[in-house]
């Protein structure tokens, strides 16, 4: 007999599905309490103070504003020349003998440059000088000649009268039939041969001063190819002519050379010149002040060597014209197709302001400080500036602006945000606005 449930057992299996239950909603019911407890407190807490941002100062360096008169500089890029090049050629054809100088030396005045074989030359003068030689024998000839033929013409003259008579004198024997026929015609030749002689004479002494002349002159050609041979073998040494620099050297000991070969090329130092384009706006001034008496001065950048403007060519463009410059003093580092940089001063401008190149915005405006904000103020740049107040010996530009003037505050700092109303400071405000923080932002 099987036993039957008991009645204890009835409410345990009924109560399990809500203890399930429970389990379960008891976690989100914690949640939810703590979720509405953080929005509680968020919602009481007290609100935090608004921070209000601070427009930011950019620290720049200043300069103050000082017009004055100044020059200007124009900076221009030159090339060197030499137009007194010398070009040493071969005379003859000849042999090298010596060549004692190398590319690039710098020689002084007489000191030897090249040497050609002396031999070469000393045939073409010789017979120059025989040719010569003969000449003037061939004249003295001439003359003697003449003297005699001056002298024979009297007898000659004589032999022709004498003749005239002897035929005369035939023709009237015959006429008696004391002479012959022959003997008529005997004195008719040599009549006949005393004329022909005579005018023979008389032809050479008419020619004499022609036949001369072209003597006299084939001598003086005779006399021109001595000297032409002389001055080849002189040419045979070539010294320098003034202290200078050896140019390139094409030929050594040994070489044999042909009529006008070059040998080498020599470049005296006074020679030396600069040429460099000068702006079309600047040509007009330039050539008053040459016109004046008062060439201007350069100096080149790399050397500080000084310069002059000497002439300024006579072809231009529509750039410029080019202004040839000639060195004050030699410069012994020069070397022709050199380019320098020439820094050429400008007649005085009033009112010009020296700034670092920094200081310049774009091409014509520059920024000035008020009340610690840049203010754009437009300007003329006028060129370079060397002085002895250009920025510690740096160098500056000049420019001129007829809104600044003196004890302006300009910016020199180059901002790459700098537009007017910018915020700025810099090191020395505090001091003159009585900040006493480490920088100041106001004049």
């Amino acid at each position: 007999m099987q036993p039957s449930d008991t009645p204890s057992d009835t409410p345990s299996r009924s109560s399990r599905p809500r203890r399930w239950l429970f389990r379960f909603l008891l976690p989100l019911l914690i949640l939810a309490v703590a979720i509405a407890a953080f929005l509680a407190l968020k919602a009481s807490r007290p609100d935090a103070p608004q921070a209000t941002p601070e427009e930011r100062a950019w620290l720049v360096e200043t300069m103050i504003v000082d017009p004055a008169t100044r020059h200007p500089v124009l900076t221009l890029y030159g090339e060197i020349a030499n137009p007194d090049r010398l070009s040493i050629n071969a005379p003859l054809s000849a042999r090298v003998a010596a060549v004692p100088v190398e590319d690039g030396q710098s020689v002084t005045q007489g000191e030897r440059l090249v040497e050609l074989d002396r031999r070469d030359f000393q045939p073409a003068l010789s017979r120059a000088r025989a040719n010569l030689a003969d000449l003037e024998a061939q004249i003295r000839e001439v003359r003697a000649q003449h003297q005699s033929d001056r002298q024979a013409l009297a007898l000659e003259q004589e032999i022709v009268q004498n003749a005239e008579t002897a035929l005369s004198r035939s023709r009237d024997l015959r006429a008696r039939n004391l002479a012959s026929q022959a003997d008529v015609d005997n004195a008719r030749d040599t009549l006949s041969q005393a004329r022909l002689a005579l005018n023979t004479r008389r032809e050479r002494l008419s020619t004499f001063d022609a036949r001369l002349a072209g003597l006299e002159a084939r001598r003086d050609a005779a006399e021109a190819d001595v000297m032409a041979a002389e001055r080849d073998l002189e040419r045979a040494r070539v010294d320098a002519p003034a202290d200078g620099l050896i140019g390139n050297v094409e030929v050594t000991a040994g070489d044999q050379v042909g009529a006008n070969a070059t040998l080498l090329t020599f470049y005296p130092w006074n020679g030396f010149e600069a040429r460099a384009l000068i702006p079309s706006t600047r040509v007009g001034s330039m050539l008053e002040a040459l016109q004046a008496g008062d060439p201007p001065r350069a100096r080149t950048h790399e050397t500080g060597a000084l310069l002059e403007l000497e002439r300024i060519a006579a072809e231009a463009s529509g750039q410029g014209a080019t202004g040839l410059f000639g060195f004050v003093d030699p410069d012994h580092s020069l070397r022709a197709g050199q380019v320098l940089t020439i820094e050429l001063d400008m007649p005085a401008v009033e009112d010009a302001v020296a700034i670092p190149h920094s200081a310049l915005y774009g091409n014509d405006h520059v920024y000035r400080i008020r009340d610690g904000r840049l203010e754009r103020a437009q300007v003329e740049r006028l060129g370079e500036y060397r002085g002895d107040d250009a920025m510690g010996g740096k160098g500056a530009l000049l420019v001129r602006a007829p809104s600044l003037t003196v004890g302006d505050r300009l910016a020199t700092t180059q901002l790459p945000n700098a537009v007017d109303g910018l915020r700025v400071r810099w090191e020395d405000a505090r001091t003159e606005s009585g900040d006493t923080s480490p920088t100041g932002t106001a004049e």
